[in-house]
């Protein structure tokens, strides 16, 4: 076998994530550039122009080649096709090209009406999504720097010179500070920079304008392409045959999927909720399941030799990464599947278990990725019944060393305090009893307010540990971190590797030492020692913050059908009988996905919900912790806010479970009301509900009925109504829904105590409140059907302690 390559193998990864750059540059002015001609070109101009910065970590010739010649297509002309490529390059050329196919095999049917490419808007591909519904107006996003709140679709038809000359100048300036910047030249702290650059400004321009629903980004285009190129050449070498890197039909890759299992559990099963600020060792908890995942899959990444764009899809504890379906593969998998099961059994006392599930592509699956992707989780679902499978058994023997934990409980007050699991000593740090996992979420609770990045180690230097001897921690030690990961600002790290990631991450704190003194509820609480500026609050302070009783409100919610989108809603066929569901637009429609859930909903939080706690918000669902009315509100604009980000689409819908407790009733059992009122949701036709106090409306009925609970609210404040007719309406309320269920006539026997009760409680003289009243006796009212909401609303809302 030829020895590896490493700087050529490289070269073909970053010739393949740059090769359509050109189609970036071509639309505007970039200085020092010339972007006329075609996008192969301007590629590889853009190279030249960079010359010395490309040449110090690449075989820079090899890189210019596969930019400018990547096509097959004898049309291009034949300075820009793979066959007139040098001999030495030409095999590679070939490589890029089929990544670059099979990356945009999802391309539709051609625009029947000229389109200029140089102001061709990208269509949100939120719009093409369809299942029992019609899919909805195409709107289109605006050349702007990715940043949540500015990733919204809008209405317009066309760019036009100055926003586009405008965004290049961007690019270009971050571009040239990265390569003023960069002192080191290490190919990975470049690339991953390079492939940040690209997120930011790519993220809103169309791969391929001539399509008639042009709605792929190029950044995801770009992105995959690497992926696929990365694992074509580890697969073809060291003979690297055209014929056979043509060969479309041979399984050369493998799609795997991992996540972990048991996160609920680790996450809410806090036993004691004052041992330790339970509010800090959540979302320390949650927090840290990510890092986990994180830490996974760049393990399976580097075991592979593969590159960060490898990993297709990341999020909620969720990961699919591309492999090269090379002899040896399935062995390596098995043995990091192994090392976790034993680290996850050794550390988290078996809490949380990995599954991965893989299985083979050829190039031709790639048209029909999302089929893929629905088959790969049936797989994965199966792997799940059967967890620590891998150190369970030897040679299809049980193993008798692994059936029980081995942990020393001798005697009881050497228990942790906090969760009453493993042997614990006194930590100075916290104060408190801990063992090592419950002294990390401590740690981690208390910086991760703060903390604007996480370093990621595999040599022992984090201080906070994970499995496959890797560790993390919110500070870079030198230059012994293999990478870091953006967590709040964007603030670029330009001499070691580093990935540009959105983390919802919102926690209310403390603003200053002297938060207790206004408190109404001051007297007697035991945590007022504790209340120190930047800290994160505790359960009882957000309680505190709810407008009548002091509740907190548990909020779930996630995304109806997404099982359905991947797998055929992006099914649909032109006439020319083409498959959307491929890897790119897959890819780029999770991402979105993401960015509303890990990136605006943060940014909601911090402007309009300052107040609530983010336990995890990511992919396509949420936890959201809070005053209860407060967090009544937030479901609703959050919700709104969806139905915006996906262009109004009627095939994407959330649902949302609300559950309302003491702030010292367990975590884990609210959480539990929780997931319950959100499959009530689900369980809705056609879904798109939120579930309150026991009561499931459709979102668009919601807004209405929040605005009567208010109307409601008020008028018991100001004594219009009292509080015992407002009892006495939520018992007739309640009497209507069971005659309703049941059809039992002994339930009907509401009505005439209703008007009764009205004729005797409310005065004529209160025209407003007596009009009101008197419609709820209307057959049809809405408002007394949701009177459920409605008054418990109220009720809550004018009611102390």
């Amino acid at each position: 076998m030829g020895e590896f390559n490493q700087k050529e193998y490289q070269t073909v990864i970053l010739g393949a994530l740059l090769h359509d750059v050109g189609k970036l540059l071509q639309k505007g002015t970039f200085p020092g550039l010339r972007t006329e001609g075609k996008h192969p070109q301007v590629s590889a101009n853009f190279i030249s122009a960079f010359d010395d910065f490309f040449t110090s970590y690449t075989d820079i010739e090899l890189l210019k080649t596969l930019v400018q010649r990547h096509h097959e297509y004898s049309g291009m002309g034949d300075d820009l096709t793979c066959k007139n490529a040098p001999q030495i390059y030409r095999a590679f050329s070939y490589l890029v090209s089929r990544a670059d196919n099979y990356s945009s095999s999802e391309r539709g049917g051609k625009s029947k009406e000229y389109q200029d490419y140089k102001l061709t808007p990208l269509v949100s591909v939120f719009s093409r999504v369809r299942l029992d519904k019609e899919s909805s107006e195409k709107l289109k996003y605006r050349l702007k720097e990715l940043m949540p709140e500015k990733a919204f679709p809008e209405k317009f038809d066309i760019y036009n010179h100055y926003e586009y000359n405008s965004h290049l100048q961007g690019f270009g300036a971050e571009f040239e500070e990265l390569v003023k910047r960069s002192r080191s030249s290490d190919y990975d702290s470049r690339f991953t920079n390079i492939l940040n650059i690209l997120l930011k400004y790519a993220w809103c321009i169309p791969s391929n304008t001539q399509e008639d629903v042009p709605d792929v980004s190029l950044y995801d285009h770009l992105k995959t392409t690497a992926a696929i190129a990365a694992c074509s050449y580890l697969y073809h070498h060291p003979v690297f045959s055209e014929k056979e890197i043509k060969d479309d039909t041979t399984e050369k890759f493998v799609l795997l999927v991992g996540d972990l299992s048991g996160i609920q559990n680790y996450i809410f099963n806090i036993t004691h909720v004052g041992a330790g600020g339970v509010a800090k060792r959540l979302r320390a908890r949650s927090f840290q399941l990510n890092m986990f995942s994180e830490i996974i899959s760049h393990k399976i990444l580097h075991e592979f030799n593969l590159p960060i764009t490898n990993i297709l899809m990341a999020s909620g504890g969720k990961f699919y990464i591309l492999l090269p379906g090379i002899q040896g593969t399935e062995a390596k998998l098995n043995s990091i599947r192994q090392e976790v099961d034993q680290w996850f059994y050794k550390h988290m006392n078996a809490e949380i278990n990995i599954n991965l599930a893989s299985m083979a592509l050829s190039g031709k699956d790639f048209e029909d990725y999302g089929k893929k992707v629905a088959e790969i989780n049936h797989l994965l679902q199966k792997t799940k019944k059967m967890p620590f499978h891998s150190i369970m058994s030897k040679n299809q023997v049980w193993n008798e060393d692994v059936a029980t934990l081995n942990v020393d409980f001798a005697e009881e007050e050497k228990l942790c305090k906090a969760c009453e699991r493993f042997p614990c000593e006194f930590r100075e740090e916290q104060g408190a009893h801990f063992c090592d996992r419950c002294s990390d979420d401590a740690e981690i609770g208390r910086k991760l307010p703060r903390a604007d990045q996480v370093s990621f180690y595999n040599n022992g230097k984090g201080m906070f540990n994970g499995p496959c001897g890797y560790s993390f921690d919110f500070k870079t030690n030198g230059n012994d971190a293999y990478m870091a990961m953006s967590i709040g600002k964007d603030e670029p790290v330009y001499n070691s590797p580093y990935s540009l990631k959105y983390t919802a991450n919102h926690i209310p704190v403390f603003p200053d030492d002297t938060y207790c003194n206004d408190c109404a509820k001051r007297d007697g609480c035991k945590n007022e020692e504790q209340a120190d500026k930047n800290l994160p609050m505790f359960f009882n302070c957000l309680a505190v913050e709810s407008t009548g009783r002091p509740m907190l409100g548990y909020l779930k919610a996630d995304v109806d059908n997404l099982g359905g989108i991947f797998g055929f809603g992006l099914k649909q066929k032109d006439e020319e009988e083409k498959n959307f569901a491929s890897v790119s637009r897959i890819a780029t429609l999770s991402r979105m996905l993401d960015v509303f859930f890990s990136g605006y909903i943060q940014i909601l939080m911090e402007n309009n919900y300052p107040e609530l706690y983010t336990v995890y918000s990511g992919g396509d669902d949420l936890l959201v912790i809070g005053a209860w009315d407060s967090i009544i509100r937030f479901s609703d604009e959050m919700q709104k806010e969806f139905k915006r980000f996906v262009c109004n689409n009627k095939n994407l819908t959330l649902s949302s479970g609300i559950a309302l407790v003491k702030h010292n009733y367990p975590v884990f059992r609210a959480v539990e009301m929780a997931e319950q009122a959100l499959e009530k949701s689900k369980s809705q036709e056609g879904k798109d509900s939120v579930t309150v106090f026991d009561h499931t409306v459709k979102w668009s009925q919601f807004p209405a009925i929040l605005n009567e609970a208010e109307k409601f609210g008020k008028w018991l404040k100001e004594k219009d109504i009292s509080m015992g007719f407002a009892r006495n309406l939520l018992h007739y309320s309640e009497m209507n829904r069971m005659f309703k269920e049941t059809g039992q006539t002994e339930y009907l026997k509401f009505l005439p105590l209703m008007t009764y009760d009205i004729a005797r409680n409310i005065s004529a003289q209160k025209h407003e409140v007596r009009k009101w009243a008197e419609e709820l006796k209307e057959p049809e009212s809405r408002t007394f059907k949701n009177m459920g909401i409605i008054l418990n609303y109220a009720l809550s809302a004018n009611r102390g302690g």
